[in-house]
């Protein structure tokens, strides 16, 4: 409980004394007048003050003397007790006036509150030994030129409870939003303390507490400790609105620590820390300093002028310096230094929500800049955190000194600028909670240099990431594993040490020599980083069954490039073998491999399968890798691949192939192998998974009877997803041939296009899309390319033979011809037994003689629905051709439901030609044509269907038929040109009904 307290005056000693109310009084003599009118001045008496001193001071805790002379620019304050509470009307100081604490110790604590309506102003001096706590809600100003000299200093605009001060509760709290500035110089005993507390903090002068601590802290409640080295702890426990803390002085505490915070109420980036001005805290007697500015959560940090925390011609190590908050720039011309003469340099911490580093002062909304982070890692580590967001780095950093960049981030870490350190020692550390995508280059090229990458989710090598480890003693970590650095060759070749070590390539090799594959006639177990550099010149050889850099991997290969390599297969006595650019069998994961200009070559014997990348993919996994270069079979090769030879699933697991691309020309012979392939991706796909691929590269066959296509040439219970095929293909003999799969058996291919010319000889089907699709389904798919086969059986501009198989939403827009005796399409030429729905084609479609050819169907035994054509048709001698289907089933279970066509139809001499269907010898339902009809001699044209022997319903026919005279002995109709079967409810509008309805009719109408 708070007492009262009342002035004795002490003969002994001469000057007044506080003691509680009630103490026995003595009385003054004359002399003494003169100390009663100075008290009197001071507010302790009904007088105007006299002097700029504090005033209307009342001693209200704790007993102390306050001593001033009539005509004085002085005042003594004499604490008696440990503590001693003092309330004041005023409390300023004048220019040329001094107030001095006498304290018992320098742990003694002196609390001045201010009760009046005054701002404190202090022009003058101020001393003390000890602690000295000014708390006025008004504010307090520290004027230019003002000295303040004390043990240790707390000036704050929130209130403390006198209980709490007599506790040792040092908490403030309050609602004022006074300011609170010092203009002056504010000097700590050393060991002590600076805190200036409120809502609105200022320096534009000097604060120094050497060995001690500096604090500006903005908010509305304040917790102060002191520990046990009496130093103060500062913490801000609520928020003020428009909270500010500022240095735009000096701020000084040598072996101690500055701390600028401010918490703001809200979320709206209110709070402010902002340094302008110079911040020091210097190495002393060994004891490293600190600088912290900190916005809080939701605050806003701004930093410029200098910050520094060095040990330059001491000893000990630098301190650390750390700027945190929801919203963080540091300014261009920021600088920062932590160098140390005998010690470890320190660091600077630079930490925000999210984190952008850009080139230029020219982008708005930044953290930092690229060129301010280059200037000060000469003089200072740096670490820059990313709490909450992403980090992205967009400009590029280089420094010449030992010390170390780190990059730290809750999400993604982007780095899209390079780094470049050369001194020796210098490290980049990348530490990512989720991915690490190194889009530009690093590179660490100092004697005992080193880079640290850590990730939570994947380590992602973009296109122009690399990473270059050239100098002696360069080591690399990942996930607190240390790998091996290869830098040459010899190195390279020594991976057969350890088969299952951790390797990564500190940089490129190029070297024209022999090179035993990697493993020989085992396997690679371990992990390989090729951090992508590149290996170059090299021919590769083995004696062993399996050919590549690798001979077989069950292990993990990413981030490498090779470039003009020869891999070429010699005799061996194996029955299998696997030749492939990176590995001949692949059990592990191969990632974001790339050969360029490397020439792969089948063995001269023994059962072989050859890719441009891989030559078996054995239940492995291949992501975001590329081949280019020239891919050779000969006639003992299974099957041949621009990028993977063989993709099998099987008791290895599931074999898949993500984000892949062949640009490799693929050639040559193989077996006549009903399972085999040929592919400018894949040669062939086993059960496996396949997805966002694409080749580009030619696809050619020499042998007969194989199964050709643009990605994949045989895919029996495969699943490709997302894929492309953009090379030309071309086979020979009677296999099938696609732009996309030659053979497609038991698979689904779903989202995927082919664009590539496809040229076949006699093939059992040719397709824009796929060959031969058997038991499988396609569906979201296109085929833009032209197809064509003089001999072949059936083609189609996307399907050539569909057998018991589903098209859904399909369409094709090439051109599609063939020769004799031939099922032609301009979406499918064969469909036997299978589904198609919302599908449609565009291109022309061409065959001779004695062919079935349809815009959308040659031949059509199975079920088609909501499809569409409008690419004319021409057909030759003998030939069943229609806008639509050239001939539709051979029994009634064949149908055309909800269908159109727009294309001209031209059939040649004894042709059977319709608008929709040549022949019907099915179902037509709710079908309608639009296009011209016309024939040569002895034709049978009919604006619908030319020859009808099964059942049409509600139907109609408006396209012209261009008869010819009766001497060239045509049959033609509106709707039919010759009816043996059954007509429903079906009608013919336009041109079409100029002529009779049905030209020749032995079946039913109604």
């Amino acid at each position: 409980m708070n007492k009262v307290y009342a002035l004795v005056w002490n003969q002994a000693l001469g000057c007044w004394n506080v003691t509680q109310e009630g103490a026995r009084r003595r009385s003054k003599s004359s002399r003494q007048l003169g100390v009663v009118a100075v008290l009197a001045a001071l507010g302790l008496g009904a007088m105007a003050p006299a002097f700029a001193l504090p005033t209307g001071g009342t001693v209200v805790s704790g007993q102390g003397d306050i001593l001033v002379f009539n005509g004085s620019s002085q005042m003594s304050i004499n604490q008696h007790s440990d503590k001693l509470i003092t309330n004041w009307t005023d409390f300023s100081i004048g220019a040329g006036q001094r107030v001095t604490f006498n304290q018992p110790s320098s742990s003694s604590v002196a609390l001045n509150r201010v009760t009046g309506t005054n701002v404190s102003s202090i022009n003058g001096q101020m001393d003390a030994n000890g602690r000295v706590f000014l708390v006025n809600p008004n504010g307090v100003v520290v004027g230019q030129g003002a000295q303040v000299n004390v043990g240790s200093l707390v000036a704050s605009t929130q209130a403390i409870s006198d209980a709490d001060f007599l506790a040792g509760n040092y908490h403030f709290s309050g609602v004022s939003n006074a300011e609170i500035v010092n203009n002056g110089t504010l000097t700590a005993a050393p060991g002590g303390n600076i805190a200036l507390l409120g809502s609105n903090v200022r320096n534009d002068g000097v604060i120094q507490a050497q060995m001690g601590r500096v604090a500006l802290g903005a908010g509305s409640d304040f917790t102060v400790n002191f520990d046990g080295n009496n130093l103060l702890n500062l913490q801000v426990d609520a928020a003020a609105v428009n909270a500010l803390a500022q240095n735009g002085g000096l701020l000084k505490a040598d072996g101690g620590q500055v701390l600028m915070t401010a918490r703001s109420a809200g979320n709206m980036l209110q709070a402010v820390v902002n340094n302008q001005g110079s911040i020091e805290a210097n190495t002393l007697n060994g004891s490293a300093g600190k600088i912290t500015l900190d916005g809080g959560d939701v605050g806003v940090v701004r930093v410029g002028g200098a910050l520094t925390a060095n040990a330059l011609n001491s000893y000990g190590n630098g301190g650390v310096i750390e700027v945190k908050g929801a919203d963080v720039e540091a300014q261009l011309g920021t600088q920062v230094n932590t160098a140390a003469s005998n010690g470890q340099t320190g660091t600077w911490k630079l930490t925000s929500d999210k984190v952008t580093i850009s080139p230029t002062a020219a982008t708005a909304g930044v953290t930092t800049f690229s060129d301010t982070l280059t200037r000060n890692l000469a003089s200072t580590n740096i670490e820059v955190t990313s709490r909450n967001g992403d980090l992205t780095l967009t400009g590029p950093i280089s420094w010449k000194s030992g010390n170390s960049l780190t990059l730290k981030s809750a999400g993604d870490i982007n780095l899209n600028g390079a780094l470049t350190a050369t001194g020796a020692g210098a490290r980049v550390a990348i530490d990512a909670e989720r991915d690490a995508n190194l889009n530009s280059k690093v590179s660490l090229t100092g004697l005992n240099s080193g880079m640290t990458l850590n990730h939570g989710g994947r380590s992602n090598l973009g296109k122009d990431g690399q990473v270059t480890l050239s100098a002696a003693g360069a080591t690399y970590q990942s996930n607190g594993t240390y790998y091996n650095v290869i830098q040459n060759v010899a190195q390279l070749q020594n991976v057969n040490a350890n088969l299952s070590g951790f390797y990564v390539l500190g940089n490129s090799i190029s070297n024209r020599v022999y090179f035993d594959s990697i493993g020989g006639n085992t396997q690679f177990r371990g992990v390989f980083d090729g951090l992508g550099n590149t290996v170059s010149g090299l021919t590769v050889r083995n004696s062993g069954a399996n050919l590549g850099l690798f001979s077989a991997s069950s292990g993990s290969i990413s981030n490498l490039k090779l470039m003009s390599m020869a891999i070429t297969g010699s005799q061996v006595t194996t029955p299998t073998s696997s030749i492939g650019g990176l590995v001949g069998v692949n059990f592990g994961t191969v990632s974001n491999v790339s050969t360029q200009n490397v020439n792969v070559a089948a063995y001269w014997r023994g059962n072989n399968s050859v890719g441009g990348l891989v030559g078996r993919n054995l239940g492995g996994s291949i992501d975001n890798s590329s081949s280019q270069g020239v891919v050779t079979g000969n006639a003992y090769t299974t099957s041949i691949g621009g990028l993977v030879g063989e993709n099998t699933t099987g008791v290895w697991g599931l074999a898949t192939i993500t984000n892949s691309v062949s640009q490799s020309n693929v050639s040559g012979a193989m077996q006549r192998n009903v399972s085999g392939g040929v592919g400018g991706l894949v040669g062939a796909n086993n059960a496996g998974y396949i997805a966002d691929s694409s080749s580009s590269g030619s696809t050619i066959s020499t042998g007969a009877g194989l199964n050709v296509g643009g990605l994949v040439g045989y895919n029996e219970n495969g699943t490709l997803e997302r894929t492309n095929a953009m090379g030309a293909v071309r086979s020979s003999g009677a296999g099938s041939v696609g732009g996309l799969v030659g053979l497609n058996l038991n698979s689904s291919i779903t989202e995927s296009t082919s664009s590539g010319l496809v040229i076949g000889s006699g093939s059992i089907g040719a397709g824009g899309l796929v060959g031969t699709n058997k038991n499988s389904t396609l569906m979201n798919v296109k085929a833009s390319s032209g197809v064509s086969d003089s001999y072949g059986a059936n083609v189609g501009g996307l399907v050539g033979n569909n057998v018991n198989s589903s098209i859904d939403v399909a369409e094709a827009t090439g051109s599609v011809s063939a020769g004799n005796n031939s099922r032609v399409g301009g979406l499918v030429g064969f469909n036997d037994h299978g589904t198609i729905t919302h599908s449609v084609a565009r291109g022309k479609t061409t065959a001779y003689g004695n062919s079935h050819v349809g815009g959308l169907v040659g031949f059509n035994d199975g079920t088609l629905r909501a499809v569409e054509s409008s690419g004319a048709v021409v057909a030759g001698v003998n030939s069943f051709a229609g806008g639509l289907v050239g001939t539709n089933g051979n029994n009634s279970s064949s149908s055309i439901e909800s269908a159109s066509a727009s294309g001209n139809v031209q059939g040649g001499v004894r042709a059977v030609v319709g608008g929709l269907v040549g022949q019907n010898n099915a179902r037509i339902t709710n079908a309608s044509s639009t296009g011209s009809i016309a024939a040569s001699t002895y034709a049978t044209l009919g604006g619908l269907v030319g020859l009808n022997m099964g059942n049409v319903r509600q139907s109609v026919a408006s396209g012209k038929v261009n008869f010819l005279p009766a001497a060239y002995r045509q049959t033609y109709g509106g709707l039919v040109g010759m009816n043996y079967g059954e007509l429903f409810y079906n009608g013919v509008s336009g041109q079409a009904a100029l002529v009779p309805f049905v030209g020749f009719n032995q079946g039913t109408i109604r």
